[in-house]
């Protein structure tokens, strides 16, 4: 399945990242690494950098299509 985990460079984005590209899954991480980090991305994971909130790093990150999306890209305040 082909699954895009936004926040994937975050804790718990990138924990749920790690065990779904065990499970065989083709996973594709959107995240700004503003609060995340690179090293935690796992490997066999594509990072596409930027914004949730940005179209066009989001039309990047689903680009050829997705079949579920993860979202956990958020900042505490």
């Amino acid at each position: 399945m082909k699954i895009c985990v936004t926040g994937g460079a975050g804790y718990v984005g990138s924990v749920v990242a790690e065990v779904l590209v065990a499970q065989g899954h083709d996973v594709r991480i959107l995240d700004n690494l503003s609060t995340g980090h690179r090293d935690a991305i796992p490997a066999g994971c594509a990072l596409v950098e930027g914004d949730v909130r940005d179209e066009a790093a989001l039309a990047r990150a689903l680009d050829g299509g997705v079949e579920a999306v993860l979202h956990f890209a958020a900042l505490s305040v």
